[in-house]
């Protein structure tokens, strides 16, 4: 067989493959009760996704409820930034007149605080007790 003889390659069009979206590091879902909001945090709280709880919350707090319900119990980690957005939050619900609950905080969180010796001025404690 000649050059001339030799089958021409086509041009191979690229294989295209659906990417599958990434998982998110942090979600926030908010149950927007009107006298309790409950905010609730799945996921890694750290320096670029902490800022996004005390975000949420003081959006949430500019509408004046008798109390915000922070839900951490999804939390897998958790860093001091985390810590400095539950202490903007609860310095924005002080100012506001707004009670601030902890709820079912993580042991990942509450090792953190604990650890820290960070005390939060919550109106009912810090557990880990199921909902």
């Amino acid at each position: 067989m000649s050059i001339l003889e030799q089958p021409t390659r086509q041009h191979a069009q690229p294989i295209r493959q659906h990417a599958r979206p990434a998982k998110p590091i942090m979600t926030l879902d908010l149950n927007n009760d009107p006298h309790a909001p409950l905010i609730v945090v799945s996921g890694e709280v750290d320096m670029s996704t902490a800022h996004l709880i005390s975000e949420l919350a003081e959006h949430v707090i500019t509408r004046r409820p008798a109390r915000l319900v922070l839900d951490l119990s999804g939390v897998t980690f958790f860093s001091a930034h985390g810590i400095s957005a539950l202490l903007r939050t609860q310095r924005a619900a002080e100012s506001a007149e707004v009670a601030l609950a902890l709820r079912a905080a993580a042991p990942c969180v509450t090792y953190l605080l604990a650890v820290t010796g960070t005390r939060l001025d919550l109106d009912i404690p810090v557990t880990n007790a199921s909902r």
